[in-house]
Formats: C-alpha cells, structure tokens, sequence
C-alpha cells in the first residue's frame, strides 16, 4: 500500500532542485519509537535526497505527514505492509532495520526477539532477489544472533554480498564513551574509548586500556566502569520504569548512517559495526570497520590489551560463537 500518494509526488518534485542530496535511505519499521526520532533526524541530513519509511503499523501515513511537515528538500515517501516491503528495498542505497525493543509492559522480550527475527528475515529474503544490493544496517536485538541469520539466507539465495551487511553498534561505543568522560570529569567530544566483540551484555567490551585521553584505571575503579559500561541498556530502562533508551539509540543509528552515507559518497569512513570476521574464529566480531562505497574494508586491530579485557575477550568469543550458531539454527528448523 502506497503512503499518501500526491504528497509524495509533490515531495519528489522538489527534490530535482538539490543536487547535493544523493542517496535514498529506507528505515525498516520507521513509525516505531526509534524508527520516528531517527527519521526526523534523518530528514535534514545533506547527503539524503530521499527517505523512505517503511512500516507495517497504520500510524506510518501519520508519521510520513508529521516529517513533511520538517521544511527540507529531502523527497518522502512511505509504505505499508509486508507486500511493498520490496518497494522499500529496492529504492534504497541504505537500509536501516529497526527492530522491536520490550518496554517491560506491552512487549515481553521473549516476543520482542520473535518480532525481530521475523523482520530480519523478511529483508534477508527480499534483498536476495536484488540485482543490486544495498547497505544494510540492522539496529535489533539479539544482534549477534540477527546478523549471522541474515548473512545465512542471503548466502543461501545467492543474494550475499558480506561487505555491505552491518549491525549497529555504535550505541556502545558512545555509551562508553560518555561514561568515560563522566567519570573523570572531561568533556565527552574529548574522549574516545574504542569498543570490540559483540552486542550483548555478556560479548561488549570497553577496551579503557586504549582509551583517549588516558587514563590509569585499575582494581575496584577499572571493574566497576567496565561494568557500568555493559550494563548501560538495562540501567536506562530501570529509570525509564520499563521503558528503553530510544534517544540515544536513534541518535547512535544516526551516527552509523552519516559514516556509511560518506562513504557511498566517495570517501572512506568509520563505523562501529558487527560483521562477517573471522579473526577469532567466531564468522562475526564488532569493532571500528573501515569503509568505502563497496562496503567494510577492514576492522581495526588493537595489541597491549589489559589483563581483564584479554579475560573479557575469551569470554565474548564464547557467547559469540552460540550466538553465531543460534541464528543458523533458526534457519535449520524453519
């Protein structure tokens, strides 16, 4: 089902006038909590010549009126339903899949994952009937899981291109970083703490040994940070009463799509990413990804670890690999 047709053709008009808008980004369940802070933000991005807000909730024709409402060049255009979700995808040079979160009241986590691996799924099997596929980004828990199911499929449908297919991690790397900064009273755009592993509570890990500016963090102090650095998600929703960190999350996924949207644009950027690697031995592992218009290049390598994170480390390997493993399984007993 087409979105409020005529304002997207009058959207679209506009959008011949702006040269300096090149790239069409769709997000993927655009009318959740997430989906519509990251749309606005996404609506007055430079390099966004069109956004796309897919949804299969009903409210997505109100979310689609609200942006236009935004006064920017960028052309709108929206869809509903799991049968324009192909329209969707094939416009698209990004796609950013926005998953389901448990507020603790309406959604249990249990059906918040079923919820998630139905979505992934579906992209996973659209994308593989592309002549070209886009970038995708997945922001959905359990992201270790996800990721690894969605490479499974494409690869099964002879769709898989493994450089352009990321999860989101950026929320842990600014998590950390703001903790870092808050802890020793700096400023936070003056600090830098690099993330690696997974996306879980059990596989993040704060690599505070490499962080910039340094500092000596050891014993109780270096534990505790650690820590609160990996229980962040669940402190957010104890003062939200059930709730989950939509801000930050949004703004993270942001974050993500001005990197890979600099580098469709000719460039090579960074982005805090879970993908195909396997330098451990897991098929996938997180870090700072390089990359360009083709997709990741290469993830940063980091050496002189400390002896907690080289503890953490063989710890996230392990919750990696049955992670990894869970999400193929899926698809063995679909």
């Amino acid at each position: 089902m087409f979105v409020l047709n005529r304002l997207s053709k009058y959207l679209c008009r506009k959008c011949f006038t702006t040269p300096v808008r090149n790239c069409t980004v769709s997000v993927i369940g655009g009318a959740s909590d997430i989906g519509q802070t990251l749309c606005m933000m996404l609506r007055a991005q430079p390099t966004v010549s069109k956004l796309i807000v897919y949804d299969k909730s009903e409210s997505t024709n109100g979310v689609l009126m609200d942006l236009s409402h935004i006064p920017t060049d960028a052309c709108l255009k929206g869809y509903i339903g799991e049968e324009t979700l192909d329209r969707a995808l094939k416009e698209a040079d990004l796609v950013l899949a926005v998953g389901a979160v448990p507020d603790g009241r309406t959604m249990s986590k249990t059906k918040c994952t079923s919820k998630n691996m139905d979505m992934v799924k579906s992209i996973a099997y659209k994308l593989s009937k592309l002549n070209t596929m886009p970038m995708v980004g997945i922001s959905a828990d359990p992201l270790n899981v996800l990721v690894p199911m969605a490479s499974e499929i494409l690869k099964q449908h002879s769709g898989h291109d493994p450089k352009k297919l990321f999860g989101i991690t950026t929320i842990d790397s600014l998590r950390a970083q703001s903790l870092y900064a808050y802890y020793n009273q700096w400023s936070p755009r003056e600090c830098m703490v690099p993330v690696i592993g997974g996306h879980s509570r059990d596989s993040t890990i704060p690599l505070l040994s490499q962080a910039k500016p340094y500092c000596d963090l050891n014993g109780k102090a270096l534990h505790e940070l650690v820590a609160k650095i990996r229980r962040c998600e669940e402190s957010v929703r104890d003062v939200k009463r059930g709730r989950t960190p939509t801000l930050s999350m949004a703004y993270s996924i942001l974050m993500f799509a001005r990197g890979i949207l600099g580098a469709l644009g000719g460039g090579v950027s960074k982005v805090n990413a879970f993908v195909e690697n396997n330098d451990f031995g897991t098929g996938y592992f997180g870090g700072l990804v390089a990359v360009d218009d083709k997709g990741a290049i290469e993830m940063q390598r980091y050496s002189h670890l400390s002896q907690l994170e080289c503890h953490l480390l063989e710890r996230s390997i392990e919750a990696i690999r049955k992670d990894v493993l869970k999400g193929k399984s899926v698809l063995e007993l679909a």
